[in-house]
């Protein structure tokens, strides 16, 4: 299965959405002309696309609960086209909660578009049917239940589209397919991309996310010593970047621990702040810019809240707005926090003393020595090792399209962008 099928779209199309799907279909027929020069070309022109205007929104129809019943038998023969009872029974059964009406927009631009940029290829449907045919994982079963369950609860939009069937499968069966323990958090990754994509194409989506994008981010193992690493190491980043940026927060805040407010958002890569469809805008720029981003996103939405943070003490804060469960009061605004990050982006890229920063920032999300490296800087102020030339290269980056195909003129074109566009 390749990734060039059509999707269908519920109601008429804009030309800002036009040009888009345009854009892509020309980037995978370069692909399969084996024009690669030119493909790459159509992605770095895609990722400034969308980063200097966003991603037309499908018109996706919010189903209800009311046909549910109907849909239900749908959903048991085959769910929306994606692998359905290839075991001779329901996948999953012990699953209670009826399941969503059928899906008027099965993928979507937006789907379509995080695929590219993330470099998902081929899709092997009969491998992911061989990982559901292994039924409950043992070892992990009960801890994806636990979670799922919880998954974008409040998110009318998230539960009107996305079945906590469909999120066990994929989670259930990276644990088998890779041998990789389930961490908490994957929920939360799988589900924002089931949202936008068929199930297969997820499953394929999340796992080169987590295996080649982020390693770091959900590693753990029995010594427990690299256990989510890059997590804290991108917390440990975020309070360095938020003490270059805005001293006046950081005093502020001096007294609480960075991992106290700042893991849940990072580890997450965003997905605790909500309303839910501004949190897909959030993922838009991380998956066009790079992952590696995820600490600036952090910072920016503190500095976006700077006035609602001073205002007051920090043992409130961390019970409050900078808690999980209310981070923020769910006020989250896409295009306010990406033009921050973007500042900040052209801040620490101006400057020759941030120049280590930097590089911990680009290599913290999927190299382990330079993650384990931050968090024993920050922990015991101890300088662990140190980086050198080599890390300045991009040789581990698994992914088709090249983070670096933006560069600082790009970066600059995007700022006046949208400054010409606030006048």
């Amino acid at each position: 299965v390749t990734m060039h099928g059509k999707y269908r779209h519920a109601g008429p199309k804009s030309t800002q959405y036009n040009e888009l799907e345009k854009m892509i279909n020309q980037y995978y027929e370069m692909l399969q002309r084996k024009r690669h020069e030119h493909a790459k070309r159509f992605a770095v022109n895609i990722r400034k696309t969308v980063l200097l205007n966003g991603c037309p929104e499908d018109d996706i129809i919010a189903e209800t609960n009311a046909n549910a019943s109907n849909n239900h038998q749908q959903n048991g023969q085959q769910q929306n086209g994606q692998p359905g009872d290839v075991s001779g029974r329901r996948l999953l059964t012990r699953i209670g909660r009826a399941l969503p009406t059928m899906r008027r927009v099965e993928d979507t631009l937006r789907g379509k578009l995080w695929r590219l940029v993330l470099g998902v290829g081929n899709l092997d449907a009969n491998n992911y049917k061989n990982q559901i045919k292994k039924a409950e994982s043992q070892d992990y079963y009960v801890k994806i239940r636990g979670d799922t369950k919880r998954t974008f609860l409040t998110s009318e939009e998230y539960n009107s589209r996305v079945s906590e069937e469909r999120l066990v499968r994929v989670l259930n069966s990276f644990a088998h397919r890779y041998s990789k323990p389930y961490c908490q958090g994957m929920d939360a990754i799988a589900a924002g991309l089931l949202y936008v994509m068929p199930e297969l194409d997820a499953f394929h989506s999340f796992s080169l996310l987590i295996n080649s994008h982020f390693p770091t981010y959900f590693y753990s193992d029995k010594t427990r010593k690299k256990d989510l690493i890059g997590a804290y190491a991108g917390s440990y980043l975020s309070w360095d970047i938020l003490k270059i940026c805005d001293y006046e927060i950081f005093n502020h805040l001096s007294s609480l621990p960075p991992y106290l407010y700042l893991f849940p958002l990072v580890a997450s890569f965003q997905a605790i702040s909500q309303p839910f469809t501004e949190l897909q805008r959030l993922w838009d720029f991380l998956f066009c810019f790079g992952v590696h981003l995820n600490p600036i996103l952090a910072i920016a939405q503190i500095i976006v809240n700077k006035k609602l943070i001073l205002s007051q003490q920090p043992a409130r804060l961390v019970q409050g707005i900078l808690s999980q469960r209310k981070w923020m009061n769910g006020r989250l605004n896409a295009k306010c926090v990406i033009e921050q990050s973007m500042n900040i982006i052209q801040l620490l890229k101006s400057k020759t003393k941030y120049k280590k920063l930097w590089i911990q920032l680009s290599k913290h999300s999927n190299d382990f020595n330079i993650a384990q490296q931050i968090k024993i800087e920050h922990t015991h102020g101890v300088k662990y090792g140190q980086i050198t030339t080599a890390h300045l290269n991009d040789n581990d980056n698994n992914t088709t399209v090249d983070k670096d195909d933006i560069n600082d003129d790009d970066i600059g074109e995007i700022i006046d962008n949208n400054d010409k566009t606030e006048e």
